[in-house]
């Protein structure tokens, strides 16, 4: 555990070193979220929007995908595929450091960054400018653990489309899909009912509504503790799913990499 520790803080100073980076990430996002507050409040001020939404709790919907959005959003797959890109991985599988280990590091290095330069705004905001609506009360501990898991099932996806870097010279194109797809099919830019009911059935096979959709409805307290309990069963399922294909593409990828000498 200290070296885990040992190793966080040096993936955090390592993120420091970029912080303009983050800084601009975090003005991009906050476009983004002030773009679709003034539509979605042109759109249903005053009223209900298809979903079931009063404007309070949009705006608090609006406030909670800003907070998850963040999270784990900047460069997670582009260290991962520069890694590869670049021949660096040889290096990493000399340390006496399991590869796995490393990534994970890197991760709470950036989530860490995240919350300290996007939470403190956030807090800022939800207490002042957008007045969000509290979470149901009794859903506390549903809350927290969907919340953690949800971050968790970010972390999977965006290491696994990293990793898809073994077979292609540019992930680039893959990130970007990955992150379209998830913005649209996890709920994050609108409420998954307003989709069409093909497209709805899609986004409810996929872990995507995991990371946003799930917790969201934990938190306005539209299901119950059973309800609640087998959403929270089906991120940990799909966390353990894409745990298990991104283990199998990382040993697939070692193996080629073993074949072109690295």
């Amino acid at each position: 555990m200290r070296t885990f520790v040992t190793l966080v803080g040096t993936a955090v100073q390592e993120a420091f070193m970029y912080r303009g980076r983050y800084v601009v990430g975090v003005l991009i996002s906050l476009l983004q979220i002030l773009v679709l507050f003034s539509v979605w409040r042109a759109v249903m001020e005053n009223r209900e929007n298809p979903a079931g939404y009063t404007w309070p709790e949009m705006r608090t919907y609006l406030l909670l995908s800003f907070l998850l959005s963040l999270l784990l959003s900047f460069g997670t797959e582009e260290r991962v595929s520069a890694s590869i890109r670049d021949g660096s991985v040889s290096m990493e599988l000399l340390k006496p450091v399991h590869y796995v280990t490393l990534r994970l590091t890197e991760l709470l290095a950036a989530l860490l960054l995240e919350l300290l330069s996007a939470g403190l705004c956030l807090l800022i905001a939800a207490l002042t400018l957008v007045r969000a609506v509290p979470p149901e009360s009794g859903m506390g501990a549903a809350l927290v653990l969907s919340l953690l898991l949800a971050v968790a099932l970010k972390g999977a996806l965006a290491v696994a489309t990293g990793i898809l870097c073994f077979w292609t010279t540019n992930a680039l194109g893959l990130i970007w899909c990955r992150q379209a797809i998830a913005l649209l099919l996890s709920g994050a830019m609108f409420p998954l009912p307003m989709l069409p009911e093909w497209l709805r059935a899609l986004a409810y096979a996929l872990p995507f509504q995991g990371t946003f959709h799930t917790p969201v409805l934990i938190y306005f307290g539209r299901v119950d503790a059973d309800e609640a309990a087998g959403l929270i069963a089906v991120q940990v399922l799909w966390l353990g799913i894409l745990c298990a294909t991104a283990m199998l593409l990382l040993n697939r990828g070692f193996r080629r990499l073993d074949t072109y000498g690295g």
